[in-house]
């Protein structure tokens, strides 16, 4: 999986469903995190794989939702 891309693609549905920015840091090692208003979402490393783009909005979702 190309992380970089999937990345991008992750990065413009979170600002287009939810209207927040969000950042995607990726590393060389094969690590991404997903990160929104400052708090991880998703770490690819600790999770072990990239879960679907749905999963990761949910998580989003219930982040928002929280406050």
């Amino acid at each position: 999986m190309d992380l970089r891309r999937a990345a991008v693609g992750l990065q413009r549905a979170i600002g287009e469903k939810f209207g927040v920015k969000s950042r995607i840091k990726t590393g060389a090692s094969g690590d991404l995190t997903v990160l929104v208003n400052g708090q991880s979402v998703f770490n690819y490393k600790k999770e072990g794989g990239m879960p679907g783009m749905d999963v990761l909005l949910q998580r989003i979702a219930a982040q928002q939702q929280a406050g």
